[in-house]
């Protein structure tokens, strides 16, 4: 069990991205390595963003930390879109919880939010849908997605990944895995 977290950008340039990073985040270290490595900068509060471009040569890859909100990059992903004309598609999952989300912003418009989240109330735990922003009845109808408020528990990496394909995100072996590179970034949380 643990966390799937990846963020997809339609842009080939790794570097457009980290300055962009850079003008809306304090970043302290940059360093690209072989294997990716979430933890590199958890030490003092701060937190690892990963860059690579190693699954599709035409979409780029974040990783993001979520340690304070779901929803805290999504300024950041809105008015990415919308600079760069592209499309942006985001994939969480917590196993552990069951917490989870997909999203879509397309030109700086959210098109697409859908989260589920666990919680415990007096003793009770459940996973309930806290969102559907953006959901089409067919899509509701085809992955059987309740009503808000409901309990759901529909978000998984299946699910993530036929969003990921449904959204023309397929990986394209351009790379050979011994040419993978991550750029590993510390955001500097004050």
């Amino acid at each position: 069990m643990g966390t799937f977290s990846k963020t997809f950008i339609k842009l080939e340039n790794i570097e457009v991205i980290l300055y962009e990073l850079q003008e809306y985040f304090l970043i302290g270290k940059v360093e690209t390595l072989n294997d990716s490595k979430w933890w590199l900068y958890s030490e003092n509060g701060n937190e690892t963003i990963i860059l690579s471009n190693n699954y599709n040569h035409n979409w780029c890859e974040i990783e993001f930390e979520f340690n304070y909100s779901i929803y805290l990059y999504d300024e950041f992903l809105r008015r990415l879109s919308k600079k760069f004309n592209t499309i942006i598609l985001l994939g969480y999952y917590q196993s552990t919880l069951g917490n989870g989300r997909i999203a879509k912003f397309s030109s700086g418009v959210l098109e697409l939010s859908l989260l589920q989240l666990y919680s415990n109330n007096n003793g009770f735990d459940r996973i309930s849908l806290v969102d559907n922003f953006g959901i089409s009845k067919s899509m509701k109808n085809d992955f059987n997605i309740p009503k808000l408020g409901e309990d759901c528990n529909v978000i998984d990496y299946d699910l993530i990944n036929s969003f990921f394909e449904n959204n023309g995100l397929l990986p394209d072996n351009f790379k050979n895995y011994e040419e993978w590179s991550y750029l590993h970034i510390e955001k500097i949380n004050v």
